[in-house]
């Protein structure tokens, strides 16, 4: 094992014994190297740098008009050099003023500074080279976001299980993952949660967020190690009474050894960003050595896969965030997609469609599902395409999901009136 990674290891092993056992062999093994990253950083006030590979003249970086030109006024070095694998520092100080924001109950004591990951996926994928082996197990409600199966499944070779969060009637439940938590006896899991979720759009409020956590903490306090990867994709798109601080914030205050709690969330949906793929992986712990060890295997692990994530759409968050006008332009969205959520909401649960299908409770995010009443998912995806130029995604045999966040609120009837139909069609 390379040297570095081991002194990374000794700090960890020696402040928080039980997480250096949560990580995975990877993970044990990466490092962020003294390579040519680092030599350059040190030559960086040097007359004649000669480190790293850039082109530059007298006048700075070097650059093309055809491409500057895209970019307005923004400075050159803001936009063309190469980022550092933890991304702009800058970025990375905003993001974590806006999570302490958001989530009264935390401190900055609490958290690691934020470091940039291309979205979420990068993200999620990076907190699996960290902490999942192959086998380990990855636990998911069963309405998950399929990517959890690529990332965590195929790339990782974890065993995947799932647990219910839905009874028959639609309505939400605790129940099953509470009992899944309550008969675990294995040395390890990861916890997956993601709130609002992908597909049904629905977040847990303040009462059941705490049963969440009770669940969690007495899980720990048998001895299980918990990584709890927590997927904010949706944050902040609430739009009924619920938790409204990251449930991140819960289990990092339950401050418990044998918890490790992750972050991974972002511009893409949060900002509306989505092809700016900028996103943010932070950690819940309050030991700035194990912290900082931490940091430094995640930049590692980015130095490995992608080098680094793109400055200009990382400086043009950074402008974005600086904006005094921009927090209520997002609030203009949000509201968008409240007025369509509440229209969806009222026409879902029409008395008329009660024989089609069963809704899931939803209350946040973009989608909402339902389970459809003896007819194929996939079957009445494509009768919707070829005869109601509808598109809707189906989950697996029973369920479908719809997304009221790019329908307009003025033909969300229409579209709901069309599966119906659809439906009574394939009957």
């Amino acid at each position: 094992m390379n040297p570095l990674a081991k002194e990374l290891n000794e700090t960890i092993e020696q402040n928080s014994p039980v997480l250096y056992n949560m990580l995975s062999d990877l993970g044990k093994s990466i490092y962020y190297p003294k390579g040519i990253l680092s030599q350059s950083g040190e030559a960086k006030s040097t007359k004649y740098n000669a480190t790293i590979g850039m082109a530059t003249t007298e006048e700075g970086i070097m650059y093309t008009d055809a491409l500057y030109n895209q970019f307005g006024d923004q400075d050159p070095s803001d936009i063309f050099p190469y980022a550092a694998p933890q991304g702009n520092e800058r970025l990375r100080e905003l993001w974590q003023q806006k999570i302490l924001s958001d989530n009264k109950e935390l401190n900055e004591n609490q958290i690691s500074k934020p470091i940039v990951t291309n979205a979420l996926t990068h993200g999620l994928s990076l907190a699996g080279d960290l902490f999942v082996n192959a086998n380990d197990t990855v636990l998911l409600p069963e309405h998950n976001w399929g990517n959890y199966k690529l990332t965590f499944g195929v790339r990782h070779g974890s065993q995947i299980e799932t647990y219910k969060s839905f009874e028959d009637d639609g309505s939400f439940t605790l129940e099953h993952f509470k009992n899944t938590l309550e008969n675990y006896n294995k040395e390890k899991v990861i916890l997956v949660l993601n709130f609002p979720n992908n597909p049904t759009g629905y977040t847990p409020n303040a009462d059941e967020v705490g049963e969440m956590v009770s669940a969690i903490e007495k899980l720990a306090n048998k001895g299980t190690k918990v990584v709890a990867l927590v997927d904010d994709a949706y944050y902040g798109l609430f739009f009924e009474d619920v938790y409204t601080q990251s449930i991140f914030t819960a289990i990092t205050n339950i401050n418990h050894e044998n918890i490790m709690p992750v972050k991974i969330d972002g511009a893409t949906k949060e900002y509306f960003a989505w092809g700016f793929r900028v996103g943010f992986l932070t950690f819940g712990h309050q030991n700035e050595k194990v912290k900082e060890a931490l940091i430094a295997k995640l930049k590692g692990l980015i130095r490995s896969n992608l080098s680094s994530c793109a400055l200009p759409s990382q400086t043009a968050i950074v402008h974005a965030m600086e904006d005094p006008s921009f927090q209520s332009q997002v609030d203009h969205n949000i509201q968008i997609l409240k007025e369509r959520y509440e229209v969806t909401k009222e026409v879902a649960y029409r008395k008329a469609y009660l024989e089609l299908w069963t809704p899931y409770a939803f209350n946040s995010g973009y989608f909402m599902s339902v389970r459809v009443h003896d007819v194929d998912a996939d079957k009445l995806r494509l009768h919707l395409i070829e005869k109601y130029n509808i598109g809707i995604i189906a989950l697996n045999n029973t369920d479908i999901r719809i997304a009221f966040s790019c329908i307009e609120k003025l033909d969300i009837e229409h579209v709901f009136d069309a599966i119906a139909s659809a439906i009574k069609d394939l009957k």
